[in-house]
């Protein structure tokens, strides 16, 4: 019981004033700035610390609550992304308390009610340098933060390991300096205060956030046989080696889940012809396909569709491979640059979709990875799907967010590396079939919904958050249930 484990170094005056107790670890978890079991020990110069984390000194004390998760729940004080919890409050957002048997509770006296069915989570509770400590503004990609945020609200979150069916382990794993410097150390603090990663057989059925560019190849080929039983939630969907980039697989269908990006509810997406509000004003897509960005390894525009020799392994090819082939092709705009991306997303028939523009060096990367620059995660295809642009995708062996359980290929155009070619026949005999055309977008629509985390940054398509993403995410064993819309089964 935890009323068992409790001590006075936790428990004392000074640590409520400095820091917050943990009961469940009888450590005193300290902001930045300061150190010592009870926190009282200022550290001189805090200026080192704070950059560490990507904080100025002005951010590392802020007391802004937005710059902690959940705000602290109203259970406690912001200090530079740390929750200073009440007494008596304890967690990275103060949302546990005791109970009088020594049982955790989450949000006391607030009303939250866990769901009676479905998926149960538990959360660990790390030490502030896995996650909080970091200056929550500098985190591009805070699936960690929307997956705690939404855990609570939905309450599938539970204080009850033994009954959990998933363990999460809210480590920030954006950089691969902050992964590697933490997670062995992350892995050995949860099984010293838990049961449950051995008891799961060596990290079975516990849940990782891979956010990077090559998800899981952010890791160490220690970390990676460390978490080998663990089940990774990235962007990277690449499941087969493929020598055009020189790229791993990192991803392994049955036991990861690509899950989509994380899309900021600014242009274009508040322009979304999608949105049953901007009906009236929807242009008609005249445009065959559409695509803006860059083309060539070396940042060059393309010369009559040409590319210089370097670089040739970026995007394994693809973009330069259309580029040559399509290049001036009438109602097609293939560009490196557009004044009105919105507009033309908008009023394209297809979007081209292919891999990142991530720019990797050896220096971030372990050698023995062989990971070239030019791989990663690319927004694109979620992007053209919330703007009602069927996706053009071109990169083999990458499976999009929740394939294979969800069948891309119904509202989407995937087109093998050695077809691109022959992609305007491809794109010219789906519009032959205006039957077949109409069919794509109606699904396309549904399918938009589920790519969205609508129940964290609002509707943009008049759904009632039913579809939102988060909430899909919360099922990582039933991933093909996302499909509920008929027209994607």
């Amino acid at each position: 019981m935890l009323a068992e484990k409790r001590n006075a170094t936790c428990l004392t005056d000074q640590c409520f004033e400095y820091g917050t107790c943990n009961p469940e670890t009888d450590r005193c978890e300290c902001p930045l700035g300061r150190h010592g079991l009870d926190c009282s020990i200022p550290i001189p110069d805090p200026e080192p610390q704070c950059k560490e984390h990507s904080h100025n000194l002005v951010t590392c004390t802020s007391f802004t609550k937005t710059l902690c998760l959940n705000s602290c729940n109203g259970q406690g004080w912001c200090a530079g992304g740390f929750c200073h919890c009440k007494p008596g409050f304890y967690g990275a957002d103060c949302s546990l308390s005791t109970s009088p048997d020594g049982r955790p509770v989450l949000l006391a006296g607030q009303g939250y009610m866990p769901r009676q069915h479905g998926v149960k989570i538990y959360v660990y509770e790390l030490p502030p340098v896995a996650n909080t400590w970091t200056y929550i503004a500098r985190i591009d990609r805070p699936l960690v933060q929307v997956l705690l945020q939404r855990m609570l609200s939905s309450g599938v979150r539970t204080t009850d390991g033994d009954s959990a069916d998933y363990y999460f382990i809210p480590l920030l794993m954006r950089t691969r300096t902050h992964t590697v410097n933490h997670l062995a150390a992350v892995v050995h603090y949860v099984r010293k205060h838990w049961p449950w990663w051995d008891r799961t057989g060596g990290g079975h059925r516990h849940l990782l956030v891979a956010p990077g560019d090559i998800g899981r190849r952010i890791l160490t080929p220690e970390l990676l046989h460390m978490t080998e039983n663990c089940t990774f939630l990235t962007h990277w969907g690449l499941h087969r080696n493929h020598s055009g980039g020189n790229w791993l697989a990192s991803h392994r269908p049955g036991k990861d889940i690509v899950v989509p990006p994380l899309t900021p509810p600014d242009e274009p997406i508040v322009y979304s012809p999608l949105h049953a509000t901007l009906k009236k004003n929807r242009k008609s897509r005249l445009g065959e396909l559409f695509f803006a960005g860059r083309i060539c390894g070396d940042n060059q525009k393309p010369t009559d569709g040409k590319c210089s020799e370097k670089r040739q392994d970026y995007s394994a090819g693809t973009r330069q491979q259309v580029a040559h082939h399509h290049w001036n092709r009438p109602n097609w705009t293939i560009t490196t640059h557009t004044p009105a991306y919105a507009e033309a997303l908008s009023t394209h028939i297809f979007c081209l979709s292919p891999t990142g523009t991530a720019r990797l060096s050896h220096a971030r990367l372990d050698l023995s990875t062989l990971q070239r620059p030019g791989g990663g995660y690319g927004r694109r295809s979620v992007q053209s799907l919330l703007m009602g642009c069927i996706p053009v995708t071109v990169t083999d062996h990458v499976h999009q967010p929740f394939e294979p359980e969800v069948d891309w290929a119904r509202f989407s155009v995937p087109v093998r590396e050695d077809d691109i070619a022959q992609l305007h026949h491809v794109l010219t005999g789906l519009r032959a079939s205006p039957h077949t055309l109409a069919q794509m977008q109606v699904r396309l629509r549904c399918a938009a919904q589920h790519m969205y985390y609508s129940s964290t940054f609002g509707e943009i398509m008049g759904e009632d958050g039913r579809f939102g993403k988060s909430r899909d995410l919360l099922r990582p064993s039933r991933v093909a249930d996302i499909a509920v819309c008929p027209y994607l089964r």
